[in-house]
């Protein structure tokens, strides 16, 4: 691995490279067939790659239609490690969209948090089944000051 750079962003170098997008966000889970099931069935993701290793499954890639890539990977110890962490916040629209997740999370039997406004807009929390947390979040401005 390459070491990081401690070099003063504000010297101009950054300006030399562009990020344009999340690639993808890797997450590990401890049963590769449940994830995926929940992601396709109550995130709305399509599975998009199914990674053997010999006789078992050791990863799937999901893409949802707005361009989100998960990549879900085998890992039972870190997915113990992150319970209750949230990994992924995904945006969902205004604060009605917010409420036509809930209802619709609601109809599958989906676990979620109430509606809770946060320093960047309105959010609700979606455990996986591994216990890490999606968040749905409304665009909103930040309303938190930091140094």
């Amino acid at each position: 691995m390459t070491p990081v750079s401690t070099r003063d962003a504000s010297d101009g170098a950054h300006e030399a490279v562009t990020i344009i997008v999340v690639h993808h966000v890797r997450l590990p889970v401890s049963d590769i067939i449940r994830s995926r099931d929940f992601y396709t069935s109550a995130l709305g993701f399509e599975t998009r790659l199914t990674v053997e290793e010999a006789d078992h499954i050791i990863g799937v890639v999901v893409v949802h239609r707005s361009g989100v890539t998960l990549g879900l990977h085998a890992a039972p110890a870190r997915a113990r490690a992150l319970f209750g962490f949230c990994s992924v916040a995904l945006s969902v629209g205004d604060r009605s969209d917010l409420t036509s997740w809930c209802e619709y999370l609601d109809t599958l039997g989906v676990s979620h948090s109430p509606p809770t406004e946060g320093h960047v807009g309105w959010y609700v929390q979606v455990p996986d089944p591994d216990g890490l947390v999606i968040e749905l979040h409304t665009s909103g401005n930040i309303t938190a000051t930091g140094a």
